[in-house]
């Protein structure tokens, strides 16, 4: 099992393959069914290391089964604060402790960067994803986000970590 960059190499379909695999089955019920069905194939091709942002991916027998994108924050402008945008498994890995791995390496990469605090958002639906956040370390802060999916809107929960 591999942690690595995204590079030029990478076929970036697959990777928003994990994307849009997860976000079918994690959203199922959170966010409206057929704005999940009408994800098109390839939808975060373009956005993979996109506005700053690095992507990681993890690769086991040569298939790509997670991703993890991290950065400067959108929401924290001064300096030391860090963002992970997005951790993505493939549903068949979820619940084998290779999300903590990924944010692992995400945080470490962060950190050589200078980074002393880290920050990502939730939704406040999920459940799963929040326990993992709590369990790993992050506090929920406080703050809270807005964001409209199809014909929903949606309660995103900020966590933060010191690093």
């Amino acid at each position: 099992m591999e942690i690595r960059y995204v590079d030029e190499h990478d076929d970036l379909g697959m990777i928003s393959s994990i994307y849009e695999q997860s976000w079918r089955m994690t959203y199922k019920g959170m966010l409206p069914a057929r704005y999940l069905k009408k994800l098109p194939e390839g939808n975060w091709k373009d956005r993979i290391n996109r506005f700053g942002s690095r992507s990681m991916v993890m690769v086991s027998g040569g298939e790509y089964i997670g991703t993890v994108s991290f950065g400067e924050s959108r929401v924290y402008k001064e300096d030391g604060w860090g963002e992970v945008y997005s951790l993505y498994l493939l549903p068949q890995y979820t619940g084998k402790g290779l999300g903590k791995r990924l944010m692992d390496k995400a945080l470490a990469e962060l950190k050589d960067k200078g980074f002393s605090h880290v920050m990502l958002f939730a939704l406040e639906q999920n459940l799963t994803a929040r326990r993992f956040y709590e369990k790993y370390g992050f506090t929920a802060s406080g703050d809270m986000m807005k964001q409209k999916y199809g014909h929903k809107t949606v309660t995103q929960v900020m966590y933060t970590i010191e690093i």
